[in-house]
């Protein structure tokens, strides 16, 4: 079990920051979203099968968050593909040739019971050599996931059946996630995966050998250069938008990547007003609006559809429909320090 836990969720900012990154907030459930998802599989796999990748720097507050657990470092962010690939060849190294889930560190899911049902279908699929991805059945028009585009039906268990897979989509404009809603054959992206150690490291090396390559030299040599040579690629770009191996398995599990502010409004009950008002927070004349407050007062008037986030970190004002887009604000202004700028 490999859990993908070096995002930097800055869709989520000012309380997602690089050395505090979203997984390890506790806004839903009272509880940090990578101790949910440690508890989420720990019926289904032992502790030593399981592994957190992580990059150097978030080593010491992951280790405070979830103590012994397994860890691989990444000498540099490359992005899933470099990642899953490192994961593999350490563990086909150590273990052998087997079955892999991997997912984030970062996500919601409420029926657990139902994912595991579906964890297991999809190791059957993995070991008949299929690259296998859940897709979520989509409840709304939502342009902040990708999509998959699902095929003929390839096998059907239990209430679960897997699909082939026809192609992926990123976020789509509105217009066109109200068709794929129509039609029913589009499926939201989960980013959560079974894959054989050797069928996905094959496509690896068949489709992005620069990044088999760049891992297997690092490796190999024991040198970080070899490893930040690596293009940044996700995995979705690398293998899965291009193998004729692909497994859709529909899948209705709950899944919610709460990426973005918008996901308080599927947590938190609203006023009236059709605001949600967390911490310290008094409004006035004020409607269909998040106000955050983490340890300083908020008070806000006049203002509809925005988000206001109050934090020691920072302070964020937008409008809700912007609030999906933050991560061009918050990348662009790290570009810019970076420069000096």
């Amino acid at each position: 079990m490999i859990i993908l836990a070096g995002g930097q969720g800055e869709r989520f900012w000012p309380l997602s920051q690089p050395d505090f990154p979203k997984q390890f907030i506790s806004i839903f459930n009272n509880k940090p979203l990578i101790n949910q998802t440690l508890e989420r599989i720990m019926g289904y796999c032992k502790k030593s099968e399981r592994f957190l990748v992580i990059p150097e720097e978030l080593r010491i507050i992951t280790k405070r968050f979830v103590r012994n657990e397994n860890l691989i470092i990444e000498p540099a962010r490359r992005n899933t593909a470099p990642a899953i690939c490192l994961c593999a060849m350490l563990l086909k190294e150590q273990f052998g040739d087997g079955i892999i889930h991997i997912m984030p560190a970062d996500h919601i899911i409420r029926d657990n019971k139902r994912f595991i049902q579906c964890l297991r279908y999809g190791e059957t699929m993995a070991k008949n050599g299929f690259l296998v991805t859940y897709g979520i059945i989509p409840d709304r028009p939502e342009t902040g996931y990708g999509y998959i585009r699902i095929g003929n039906e390839i096998k059907k268990e239990r209430g679960i059946t897997g699909f082939y897979g026809e192609g992926f989509t990123e976020k789509p404009s509105i217009e066109k996630a109200k068709e794929y809603l129509k039609t029913r054959k589009y499926l939201w992206n989960s980013g959560i995966f079974t894959y054989r150690i050797s069928t996905v490291l094959d496509e690896i090396k068949r489709f992005t050998p620069d990044v088999y390559a760049g891992v297997k030299d690092y490796l190999k040599f024991k040198d970080k250069r070899y490893f930040e040579r690596i293009s940044e690629i996700s995995i979705d770009y690398a293998i899965m938008e291009k193998s004729n191996k692909i497994c859709v398995i529909k899948s209705d599990f709950g899944w919610d990547d709460v990426g973005t502010w918008l996901a308080l409004e599927r947590y938190f009950k609203k006023d009236k007003s059709g605001n949600i008002f967390l911490g310290d927070v008094l409004g006035l004349e004020t409607s269909n609006s998040i106000v955050y407050n983490n340890k300083i007062p908020v008070r806000v008037f006049g203002i509809n559809g925005l988000v206001v986030v109050a934090s020691p970190e920072g302070v964020l004002v937008c409008k809700k429909e912007r609030a999906p887009e933050l991560k061009k604000l918050v990348s662009g202004y790290k570009e810019k320090k970076k420069r000096g700028l």
